[in-house]
């Protein structure tokens, strides 16, 4: 009795023992296929979520050295088989129906398995869907920019409120910074474009630190600004024989009548 109990038991674990090895033998293929993911590159074009538009990649991560071959699908049907690595596959939306689809892959391993990996939804949006997609990521941005261009156009005229202009003389060498300068339309003079001037796209509305004045101003490149106040300059020299030639006429026409009086 001993003796069968003892067997009983004997096969009991082998039984158990089999089923765990056969068991681990099973699983061991899955175990080698876990880590594969169908991968969506855009190349050129639009992706905006699931909508996309343009030329983009498929592929796949995961440990290739396994594979055979991959046979990337849309809807259920072959677009393409990729017997060597890299397995990629280059596709353009313009080539398939718009609207909604499902992106997948068949993987064929080396020991003759395959996977399926669970597809991807993405939908093949029209020229007009990705206007309609760009115009709404565009026009808050939009807003933003302008709120803050208009936050720092009130600090800006805050800030030379009650300020005096005619900070330059003629000639005098401007410090135009990070932002430039510009050639005032007003008084036609170079003058240093501020910080938080308003960005108006077609110029900038700043104060000329010359005449006061605001005005739209256009960035002008330094050897520009550079050549107009030696230009101011000049205009100032040539300016001074006349003023003075004129008091001297002035006299002249003081000490003739003193004569004529005498």
């Amino acid at each position: 009795m001993k003796t069968k109990h003892s067997l009983s038991i004997f096969q009991i674990l082998s039984i158990t023992a089999s089923a765990l090895i056969l068991s681990l033998l099973l699983t061991s293929p899955v175990m080698a296929q876990e880590g594969y993911r169908l991968l969506v590159d855009r190349n050129f074009g639009f992706s905006a979520g699931s909508q996309i538009r343009g030329d983009f990649t498929l592929k796949i991560s995961g440990d290739q050295d396994h594979l055979a071959s991959v046979t990337f699908l849309l809807d259920g049907e072959e677009m393409a088989t990729i017997t060597e690595a890299p397995f990629r596959f280059r596709f353009n939306t313009g080539s398939y129906p718009e609207g909604v689809h499902e992106l997948s892959a068949r993987l064929t391993l080396k020991d003759g398995s395959t996977i399926t990996l669970s597809p991807r939804r993405f939908e093949f949006a029209s020229s007009q869907a990705e206007k309609e997609a760009i115009f709404k990521i565009i026009v808050p941005l939009l807003g933003v920019v302008l709120l803050l261009s208009l936050i720092g156009g009130g600090v800006q005229m805050l800030a030379l409120r009650g300020k005096p202009a005619g900070r330059y003389a003629p000639g005098q060498a401007r410090d135009y910074g990070v932002a430039g300068g510009a050639i005032c339309p007003k008084c036609q003079r170079p003058t240093p474009l501020h910080l938080w001037s308003i960005n108006l796209a077609v110029g900038r509305l700043d104060r000329c630190e010359n005449c006061g004045q605001f005005s739209l101003m256009r960035r002008q490149p330094l050897d520009v600004l550079r050549a107009a106040e030696a230009a101011e300059l000049q205009a100032e020299r040539e300016a001074l024989p006349a003023k003075a030639k004129s008091e001297e006429e002035k006299l002249r026409e003081l000490l003739d009548q003193s004569r004529f009086h005498e």
